[in-house]
């Protein structure tokens, strides 16, 4: 099959799952320079989807644009067979991931920090860690097969993960309620499965953080996810690629891509997950080069 078969199938694709118009949904199919080998499996559950939807949330504003080798989220490939959600860890942000998803309360902060309920039992060299709220699990494992490290506490942290294993406490459970009930319940549905495939999808949204070996990503309250990046793939590409992949499957056609050229910006889902690229290089390569970034960035883990 031609190049050209393969864009107008990739177009027709993208107009069948948003309200994108002919012209443009081709345009997108254009860029797009993945293969798809088969459908990932979404979550099984929406507890399930909760959870990884909260871990890539919480994993968003503690990075931000403090990633290693171009690990937008720390998670360097993810397995999802059998059911199981299996992410493999950038080695160099292995630790710091475990104690950022790890629930602990932070007296300097005043409140919760990590995911509420979230409980870590070994299994050889993976850690999997399970929701004390749910029956929802995922497992951590470092991409190389090196063995996980549990993190130090930092000063001013309670780690209610370990003084409490079997039992949640109080304030886990208000924050995991508050997760649940905002926003809306069909804006949490879409958030739920549009930042669960972007945790199940790392190779795709790496990508952006290729050139530099870091990206941008943040968070407005609990209700989406932003993806800011200057280099390497064109928002037309990491668009396309996201279609392409079925990461806006089975949401209504009107909410489920907005594409604006004009401010180099996406919005899929609504405004659950935002895709911006800047016109210009944010890491001039005269300022500091990317080893020397990824060193002093390595400084500041301090787990």
């Amino acid at each position: 099959m031609s190049s050209s078969d393969n864009h107008t199938r990739l177009a027709k694709r993208i107009r069948r799952q948003t309200s994108l118009p002919w012209a443009t949904s081709l345009r997108l199919a254009r860029t797009c320079r993945v293969f798809i080998k088969e459908p990932v499996p979404d979550a099984a559950g929406a507890s399930q989807r909760s959870l990884e939807a909260m871990v890539t949330h919480t994993l968003a504003n503690a990075f931000q644009d403090r990633q290693l080798n171009g690990a937008l989220l720390g998670v360097a490939r993810a397995d999802c067979a059998r059911g199981e959600l299996l992410l493999r860890l950038e080695p160099d942000m292995a630790t710091e991931i475990l104690g950022e998803l790890l629930p602990r309360w932070d007296d300097h902060y005043h409140g919760l920090r990590g995911v509420p309920g979230l409980r870590p039992a070994l299994r050889g060299r993976q850690v999997v860690l399970s929701s004390l709220l749910s029956t929802a699990a995922i497992t951590l494992s470092t991409a190389d097969g090196s063995a996980l490290r549990f993190p130090h506490d930092l000063d001013g942290e309670t780690p209610l993960w370990r003084l409490y294993p079997l039992t949640f406490q109080d304030t886990e459970l208000k924050r995991a309620r508050f997760w649940d009930t905002s926003p809306s319940p069909t804006d949490r549905s879409t958030r739920d499965l549009l930042l669960s495939r972007v945790l199940r999808r790392p190779a795709l949204v790496n990508r952006v953080a290729a050139p530099h070996g870091i990206a941008n990503c943040y968070t407005h309250g609990t209700a989406d996810l932003v993806i800011s990046w200057c280099c390497g793939d064109s928002l037309e590409a990491l668009l396309a690629a996201l279609l392409a992949h079925e990461v806006v499957d089975g949401l209504p056609r009107e909410d489920a891509a907005e594409y604006f050229p004009s401010s180099e910006t996406a919005l899929l889902g609504g405004r659950t997950l935002v895709l911006r690229r800047s016109r210009s290089c944010t890491v001039p390569p005269h300022r500091i080069s990317s080893r020397e970034l990824a060193s002093q960035t390595r400084e500041d883990y301090v787990r």
